[in-house]
């Protein structure tokens, strides 16, 4: 075998090895080693599009993540949006037993004033990239998380965006 056949070899093995390697991790484990705020199966994300009249761009993204009975969300910036300094929000809360119960539980909060904050220990406003983790128990029951991000461009216009993920029940 020549000494180029046994270095593309070399490398081909090296390569799979590290990606059956890498396969293996959880999504949990890879929530820890990446320092994410959340632990646990990855249950939603979602684009934050943000918009200044007729402009839009991904702001960020809403990330939701369950390990058990506990759920954790935050938001992050996209590549669009990584060098303005953004104001961002997120919050989670439960909503019900059945998604049915949890698309009547919005409507009741579309219905009147600011509605994104029920369980006000479970919203976080902070993160030029990323915001800490909002976390909650929710048992057996349905969740629905929120996420926000404001920022100017560099020629001075404001872009805002906000999205609901998908509600979310256990099993």
């Amino acid at each position: 075998m020549s000494a180029l056949a046994r270095l593309a070899a070399t490398a081909a093995l090296t390569t799979g090895l590290a990606l059956a390697g890498s396969a293996v991790h959880t999504p949990a484990a890879q929530a820890t080693t990446q320092g994410l705020p959340c632990g646990g199966e990855r249950i939603d994300r979602t684009q934050i599009t943000a918009r200044s009249g007729s402009a839009a761009m991904k702001g960020a993204f809403l990330h939701v993540y369950r390990n058990g009975s506990r759920v954790c969300a935050f938001t992050n910036t996209s590549l669009a949006a990584e060098s303005y300094a953004k104001f961002m929000s997120v919050s989670i809360w439960v909503c019900g037993r059945t998604v049915a119960e949890c698309r009547d539980y919005q409507d009741h909060l579309d219905g009147g004033g600011y509605h994104h904050r029920p369980n006000a220990e479970n919203y976080v406003k902070r993160g030029f990239y990323r915001t800490d983790g909002a976390t909650l128990i929710a048992g057996s029951q349905c969740i629905r998380a929120w996420g926000r991000v404001v920022f100017t461009d560099s020629s001075g216009r404001q872009f805002a965006g906000e999205a609901n993920s998908a509600i979310s029940c256990p099993g």
